[in-house]
């Protein structure tokens, strides 16, 4: 139970709060279209090819006296497997593989199952979907806004789902626009709760 909750909070804590930003380009349909697909297409490895990322997570809520700022490593693989795997300020990974989820923590594998494992595994392959660029052109799922800033794409993305409403208000993702590789993820909480992920690949 305790990696379970443990888990949630992972899964949850993918991105920060709103910024306002100048100078923003709203796309047309057509380009809104053609951008997402390739966004979409840049995330996904090709065969046999991981994708590797490193992270700095910053978590802010009124409850912390201050923003907790976790480290670590995610890899994507053209299997669909995940790794999310943080290295400070404690060792802690979260592996998922088609249908399979389990942590790994001092060495030790644990399966989740029963109700938890149900809700941890959708969280999961939502944050999956969400990073590989999938989530973005989901319509039964979110609401997409696509605007250009500069070098950046910049997706913001409302939850149509009651269960993902409860989870978060919107997500902002952040794409550099050469690469179209993902820059930075936002999740807007509640109660001025929020998560930012920085993304550098390597």
């Amino acid at each position: 139970m305790k990696h379970t909750i443990y888990l949630l909070t992972i899964v949850l804590t993918i991105a920060s709060t709103t910024a306002t930003v100048a100078q923003t380009a709203p796309l047309t349909s057509e380009q809104r279209t053609e951008v997402l697909t390739a966004i979409a297409a840049a995330q996904k490895p090709k065969t046999g090819e991981t994708l590797n990322y490193t992270f700095v997570q910053t978590k802010h809520s009124p409850l912390l006296a201050d923003d907790a700022v976790s480290k670590g490593r995610m890899t994507l693989a053209s299997d669909h497997t995940m790794q999310w795997q943080y290295t400070e300020p404690q060792a802690f990974t979260l592996v998922v593989k088609g249908d399979s989820i389990y942590t790994v923590k001092d060495g030790q594998h644990n399966s989740l199952s029963g109700v938890g494992g149900k809700m941890a595994h959708g969280l999961a392959q939502m944050m999956m979907q969400m990073t590989d660029g999938a989530s973005l052109s989901d319509g039964k799922l979110f609401e997409t806004t696509l605007t250009e800033e500069g070098g950046t794409y910049r997706a913001i993305l409302l939850p149509k789902r009651r269960d993902m409403k409860r989870m978060m208000q919107h997500a902002e993702f952040t794409f550099d626009r050469k690469t179209l590789r993902i820059k930075r993820v936002r999740l807007i909480e509640k109660n001025d709760s929020y998560t930012n992920i920085d993304f550098s690949l390597q």
